[in-house]
């Protein structure tokens, strides 16, 4: 006896399948993993991105970190230009600026960005 699967069956299983492994990576935490696939240079939705920004190059040690939390990059990046403008360097000619992107904690209490955008 054998067994023969049609076509709109194979493309039932595949379905099933690739639904099945997303809900499954979805729920075992790895919305990072997910984040890294798609939004590979900007935030996924469920992110926010943090604004960093340094005045002055030469200072590394004057660091200014926004307490907002923004949605993408372009308003970390609108953000940054409204610092640097009312620090009297628009251009960013002697500071520079970060945009970090989604903040996940591992297993020790600490955690890291996903991904840094300058």
């Amino acid at each position: 006896m054998t067994f023969r699967l049609t076509d709109r069956t194979k493309r039932r299983l595949f379905l099933v399948a690739v639904t099945a492994l997303v809900v499954a990576t979805i729920a075992d935490g790895s919305r990072r993993f997910v984040a890294d696939l798609i939004w590979t240079d900007d935030a996924a939705p469920w992110e926010k991105v943090t604004a960093v920004y340094y005045p002055d190059t030469q200072k590394q040690t004057d660091i200014r970190i926004s307490d907002a939390r923004f949605d993408d990059v372009a308003e970390c990046r609108a953000h940054i230009g409204e610092l640097s403008s009312e620090n009297g360097d628009p251009d960013l000619k002697k500071g520079r600026y970060e945009c970090a992107i989604g903040f996940y904690r591992d297993g020790m209490g600490e955690g890291s960005y996903r991904l840094i955008v300058r």
